[in-house]
């Protein structure tokens, strides 16, 4: 009888934890969209009560952290959710940004003469955004520490979610969690990850490992709107137009055909790259001593030479937002304030659309809603929509 009573006991523990599925699952998109406003309309509107579901409970908010980042975790008594602050309008977030030469995917962060040993990804070849990096190791304590409250209250099913910047510190902060020495979380905990509009965070053989691992699986997706300049950041080129040992060797084979014009087309790029990778890493290295004035003394493994970023995530695609038609009074405007204008059919001069206007978190979660639940999205409040979030 004690031997059935533990079985079922075993039996009941395994189904308790884990239960996050794979899948891309609507209501977990609404609901980390939705979070992923909660800073804006706490800015905005002081409260976040009107975009934040009503199941889910805030637990705890980070103090301003690293770059000017933040996060928050939230709880339903089931899952939870961490949820990261995007970029803001404070300089040394931009810095973060911009700190984008690579260092390896796994090496050590000096800070303050502190150590901290990273694992983004296994592969020796694998490099990742500087400045993403050295967030997520200084935030890994504190992120560590969040995840074991969460495990106290019985909670091991936990989604990693952002916008913006938030998206890829969500993204590197799941390749780190995934690769920490068993032990250091509990091992029943089970992630998922839910970025949006993120910029890209890693070079090929980072995204590939990170894909084979999570996106593939379905536990990891990244949701873009196609007009939004973001996701296209860093500068990246297309690998496949450089002349690599692969498409050599099928030249030599006669498996794919040999063309001199793009041979120097190949040439040029290659020489441009080269360019491009000294100006990235001498750029940084400018930017790695104002960041030391911000946080300490920092010291990153060597720069990777390597420029070229791959997105991560199990892409899932929304709408092209609708820009507002703005009309404008054009009696006392010069001409070159005209520039900035458009003109329709109708004769009436408008404000041209802004590529970052795409980029909106609440533009992001309107469209979720439009793409995956028509029902709450024809019920939507327009009260927001025409501002600046």
């Amino acid at each position: 009888m004690r031997t059935i009573y533990t079985l079922i006991l075993s039996l009941v523990s395994v189904l308790s934890y884990g239960q996050l599925a794979s899948g891309f699952n609507i209501e977990e998109a609404k609901y980390t969209i939705a979070m992923c406003n909660s800073f804006n309309f706490l800015e905005q509107f002081g409260s976040n009560k009107e975009i934040v579901p009503e199941e889910f409970k805030l637990v705890y908010t980070s103090d301003i952290l690293s770059m000017d980042n933040k996060f928050q975790v939230y709880e339903n008594g089931k899952v939870g959710v961490i949820n990261y602050r995007g970029s803001t309008n404070k300089l040394i977030s931009w810095v973060e940004n911009c700190y984008s030469a690579m260092i390896p995917g796994k090496g050590t962060i000096k800070v303050n003469e502190t150590n901290y040993e990273y694992v983004f990804s296994e592969d020796t070849n694998a490099a990742v955004h500087a400045g993403y990096a050295l967030t997520i190791v200084i935030l890994s304590k504190t992120i560590k520490h969040q995840i074991s409250r969460l495990n106290d209250r019985g909670i091991y099913d936990i989604i990693i979610t952002g916008h913006s910047q938030g998206g890829a510190l969500a993204t590197m902060t799941r390749a780190y969690l995934e690769n920490l020495t068993n032990g250091v979380i509990a091992t029943k905990n089970t992630f998922k990850t839910y970025s949006y509009a993120q910029p890209m965070c890693g070079n090929l053989e980072f995204s590939e490992e990170y894909n084979a691992k999570f996106s593939n699986e379905s536990t990891s997706f990244f949701i873009a709107n196609p007009k939004d300049p973001v996701p296209y950041l860093p500068f990246n080129y297309e690998e496949g137009k450089l002349v690599t040992k692969k498409k050599v060797a099928g030249w030599l084979l006669g498996e794919s055909e040999f063309s001199l014009r793009k041979l120097g087309k190949d040439t040029f790029i290659r020489s441009f790259e080269s360019l491009l990778t000294k100006y990235v890493k001498g750029s940084n290295s400018l930017i790695n001593k104002l960041v030391s004035l911000k946080l300490g003394k920092v010291e990153v493994p060597e720069y990777v030479a390597d420029i070229n970023y791959y997105p991560t995530g199990n892409k899932k695609e929304i709408g092209r937002f609708k820009y507002p038609k703005v009309e404008v009074d054009t009696t006392n405007l010069e001409e070159k304030e005209l520039a900035n204008l458009k003109l329709r059919g109708n004769g009436k001069w408008y404000k041209k659309e802004t590529k970052f206007f795409q980029h909106k978190p609440y533009n992001y979660y309107v469209y979720v809603l439009k793409e995956w639940d028509r029902e709450s999205y024809k019920k939507l409040d327009n009260t927001y929509l025409l501002t600046d979030l």
